[in-house]
């Protein structure tokens, strides 16, 4: 039955097959036409007067339960949408875009934030808008607009593809970070000016505001929503400019450190100033059993670096924050780069 080259678990093939049980009738549409197109040959649809609209036929109603037993096993599981007032996804899509796409403003900016699209499209924040609807739209780009949050002194310079470069320096001299967005870093073209002798990546917020940078040194603040952001600014970045990774030293400071590895294409350098070993006895903290939080129980082999291996055998963990009080850590940091 049917058994020309469909892809049943494509989302397309299979709400359109829901939507036929569900309406007796579909809008062929690029996404769903391997399906619209074998139905018409196979005569279990009739066009409709309306362009690109077809109708169950007597034959595709008779059989129409069977190949949906055979092709989609699990589509018992959508009964509450067939027979309800929910909307299955391409449902939600087509009503909202359907009137949105008549009222559209002329400027439709070229990248749009993707959660307010999937909100306003979808009616999710959460809910992945699949590439076939997102075909229907006009050409746009979508961003999760994370930001990098940079520090330094040298004189630094984006060149975007178009318009004027970011001058860093100028910004630093007004303000205590330069924060650049996602969909502006896209556009960033090249670097110009002084590069960097080093690049550190800070887990703590407060440490990455307050700490006391060397020169030639730019400290990048990585959140965590913003792990992947991170990397990619880092592959863009030279080779030839090093990268180290200064965080807390727990289960989740090791994490981040390996996340950044694998999303910047880059191996694992950690920063642990040798006086860190000074802390064990009055800043050291035990570890709880909570697994998503800080100071989460260690995990996996004890490491060969003395200091962790101190903390992961006796179940303890160090904040990077105390250090920032430290006269000692400028002097680690600038030896980094010699």
């Amino acid at each position: 039955m049917l058994d020309a080259q469909i892809n049943w678990q494509a989302l397309a093939i299979r709400e359109a097959a829901l939507t036929l049980y569900k309406h007796e009738r579909i809008d062929r549409k690029p996404a769903n036409a391997p399906l619209v197109d074998e139905l018409v040959t196979s005569n279990w649809l009739l066009p409709e007067e309306t362009e690109n609209g077809f109708m169950l036929s007597a034959r595709g109603r008779a059989g129409l339960v069977e190949l949906l037993d055979l092709r989609l096993p699990d589509w018992r599981d959508w009964q509450d949408v067939l027979e309800g007032d929910r909307l299955l996804l391409t449902e939600t899509f087509d009503q909202r875009w359907g009137y949105l796409k008549d009222q559209l403003r002329a400027d439709l900016p070229r990248v749009l934030n993707k959660s307010s699209l999937q909100l306003a499209l979808l009616g999710s924040r959460t809910t992945e808008l699949p590439e076939h609807l997102l075909d229907e739209l006009p050409s746009v780009e979508l961003s999760q607009d994370r930001c990098l949050h940079l520090r330094g002194n040298m004189d630094l310079k984006f060149t975007r593809k178009h318009g004027s470069p970011i001058e860093l320096k100028k910004i630093w001299r007004q303000l205590s970070e330069a924060i650049l967005p996602e969909r502006d870093f896209h556009q960033i073209k090249e670097l110009e000016g002084e590069l960097p002798y080093l690049v550190m990546t800070i887990e703590d917020r407060g440490v990455f505001l307050d700490i006391d940078l060397p020169t030639n040194l730019l400290a990048l603040w990585v959140a965590p929503e913003s792990l992947e952001l991170a990397g990619e600014f880092l592959r863009f970045l030279p080779q030839f400019v090093p990268h180290v990774h200064f965080g807390d030293l727990d289960h989740q400071g090791l994490i981040i450190a390996e996340r950044l590895a694998l999303y910047s294409q880059r191996p694992v350098r950690r920063f642990i100033p040798s006086f860190w070993q000074d802390y064990l006895d009055k800043f050291a903290t035990e570890t709880n059993e909570k697994s998503n939080s800080k100071g989460a129980a260690w995990r996996g082999p004890v490491l060969s670096v003395a200091l962790l291996k101190e903390l992961m055998t006796t179940n303890r963990w160090l904040a990077q924050a105390p250090l920032l009080f430290d006269a000692r850590l400028h002097e680690e940091m600038r030896k980094l780069m010699d």
